[in-house]
């Protein structure tokens, strides 16, 4: 990697694929917003000028209004270290914080306005003990939306606190500051999916952003028992999917509705869950329906990929499931396939794909859409 960029204790790093960057951050909450907003100016513009300004230039709601409801209302409503943080990434920008905030929240904004269909393509898979060749905990996530988003450069953005917090480091665009994919430095890994297939298209736009807790969450928790304690005792704002894994194996997943959430357990012997944008648990009591991104067809492919590397999964191995294509190039699935789109033959296609060692603190990050190679990053070393 080349060091393309610093600012106080903030770097910010070219890797081997001109698409993903990484972002180190040091000191206060405040002290690292500075840093966020200094080093990553330049690849946020451009998201607020794709997500945010046609909403507003084409009269679907005005500035005025979305840094009202997206920007204020949601900084009020944020712990005190995302408002610290806040208030030095408005200053490293040099926007106003509502404005700022508004950034951080245009995707979930869009949804709302129904300008934007939901990322209801995600996958992940989460494997420890016996599925794995040495017993550790390895995951894999494929991040599925818009192909917009192509166009915007993937971060791997470090955050280095030194209030005492954990160290967290979060994939996703620049701007947004909420975990969609994201590791600490205690092995405690989650993922975001979206669940509005399930429990509907509805923002309850009045609460906090939950995605902001989950943050607040991995700097608190040091196990997935105590990240699943607070997501069982916290309600969303708008109907998600969250898997947890931490580096003893523990896993779970989160289904959650506006108004009730269920905690989904592997089966069998607990080695294996994988995760798609169906609610799998059936004690809602729900027929288990496929989605628009053919989540039914990702989750039996995940599972049976799994299967056939038994014993023998590894961060590797991962990488290699989470390279296969769902469709073949005429639209049909793919006989013995996986869970990737790397263009959109459906509703969505794949972003970007992880894969994590939980133990080691070893993340790889790709871009299926340019057939990018794997970035490596040792989260351990970056972990300060």
């Amino acid at each position: 990697m080349k060091l393309a960029a610093e600012h106080g204790g903030g770097k910010l790093y070219d890797t081997e694929d001109s698409d993903i960057r990484l972002m180190t951050l040091s000191g206060s909450w405040h002290e690292m917003g500075v840093q966020y907003g200094t080093l990553a100016k330049a690849d946020m513009e451009p998201m607020w000028d794709a997500l945010v300004a046609p909403m507003i230039k084409n009269g679907w709601t005005t500035e005025e209004d979305a840094r009202e409801l997206w920007g204020k209302n949601i900084y009020e409503r944020a712990s005190r270290r995302k408002q610290q943080f806040f208030d030095g990434l408005a200053e490293g920008m040099g926007w106003p914080v509502d404005k700022v905030v508004l950034l951080d929240q245009g995707g979930i904004m869009a949804v709302y306005q129904a300008k934007m269909h939901s990322f209801s393509g995600c996958s992940s898979l989460y494997a420890s003990g016996a599925a794995t060749v040495d017993g550790n905990t390895y995951v894999a996530r494929n991040m599925d939306w818009g192909e917009e988003f192509c166009n915007f450069k993937t971060y791997c953005t470090v955050f280095n606190p030194v209030d005492g917090s954990n160290s967290v480091a979060s994939v996703t665009w620049p701007g947004w500051t909420f975990p969609v994919t994201a590791i600490n430095d205690k092995g405690v890994y989650v993922d975001m999916h979206d669940g509005t297939s399930m429990g509907g298209q509805v923002i309850a736009a009045a609460r906090p952003c939950f995605e902001h807790r989950v943050f607040d969450f991995l700097c608190d928790g040091d196990s997935t028992s105590a990240v699943s304690a607070r997501f069982g005792a916290t309600r969303v704002e708008f109907p998600s999917i969250w898997g947890i894994a931490d580096a003893s194996g523990d896993k779970c997943s989160y289904e959650t509705t506006l108004y009730d959430s269920r905690r989904r357990l592997p089966d069998g012997d607990g080695d294996v869950l994988a995760v798609v944008n169906t609610f799998l648990n059936q004690d809602w009591g729900l027929h288990i329906r496929d989605t628009i991104s053919n989540s039914l067809t990702r989750y039996k492919n995940v599972e049976a990929r799994a299967a056939d590397s038994h014993g023998k999964l590894d961060a590797a191995k991962m990488r290699e499931i989470f390279e296969l294509t769902l469709f073949n190039e005429d639209g049909s699935f793919r006989e013995n396939g996986g869970p990737t789109k790397p263009k959109k033959q459906d509703a969505d296609l794949t972003n970007y794909t992880i894969a994590a060692d939980l133990n080691n603190l070893q993340l790889w990050v790709r871009l299926p859409p340019s057939n990018g190679e794997w970035q490596h990053f040792d989260l351990k070393a970056l972990f300060a």
